[in-house]
């Protein structure tokens, strides 16, 4: 896994979330993820979309990274979050793009990747944020199994989860991102918007995600 640092973009892109308010610290009243996981932070980069500005900075540092990464032949957005980026990506590099649904239809056609794919294309993958990337790996598999050249996918956000490392490292897939968690913590005690001591609850929690909220009496 790796970001881009050239112009401090890390910086710049946590800043843009930490400003929209797409990422929320709550270490007192932790959420609950649909993995089950109980967490002090959530990132919700669907806010993006709404505001113009900060929207297009962010492509463009998608757009930068991607032609740093090398050449591919279709953009493909994970559903929903990662479609409009996927979209404004795949109109600046002037690129097909496929939307990649969770799971396939159970109705019409029944299919999990939207749009036209050919064997042999190669594919990147965008999605909004990544936690324990198990969504990615249901994404490369849908892809792979049409044929599709899959080895890179890349992110606004991470949490840094070393379960995602995992997930990414099984599937042979090259992981990018602008900006993480430890970027995000930084700048939003910068700003005032976190305590420092509240500041290393949540690091604790990146470091042992499923047993965090044991550990402080949360379950």
């Amino acid at each position: 896994m790796k970001s881009t640092s050239s112009d401090n973009i890390p910086d710049k892109v946590a800043t843009i979330l930490v400003d929209v308010g797409c990422v929320i610290f709550r270490p007192r009243q932790p959420f609950k993820f649909d993995s089950g996981i109980i967490s002090p932070v959530y990132v919700d980069n669907r806010l993006l979309i709404s505001r113009p500005q900060e929207r297009k900075s962010v492509i463009k540092y998608l757009t930068q990274e991607i032609k740093k990464i090398g050449n591919f032949d279709i953009i493909a957005g994970t559903a929903t979050a990662g479609i409009p980026h996927a979209a404004w990506i795949s109109d600046r590099l002037n690129l097909p793009m496929v939307y990649v649904r969770s799971a396939p239809k159970e109705h019409g056609r029944g299919t999990q990747v939207e749009g036209s794919v050919k064997r042999g294309d190669k594919v990147l993958i965008v999605e909004d944020m990544v936690s324990t990337a198990g969504s990615s790996l249901r994404v490369i598999d849908a892809l792979r199994k049409l044929g599709t050249d899959v080895t890179d996918e890349i992110a606004i956000y991470t949490h840094g989860l070393s379960e995602s490392y995992q997930n990414f490292k099984k599937s042979k897939v090259n992981f990018h991102y602008l900006t993480d968690l430890e970027n995000v913590i930084k700048i939003a005690v910068k700003k005032s918007f976190l305590k420092s001591e509240h500041a290393s609850v949540i690091k604790s929690w990146a470091k042992d995600p499923k047993n965090w909220a044991k550990k402080m009496g949360f379950a």
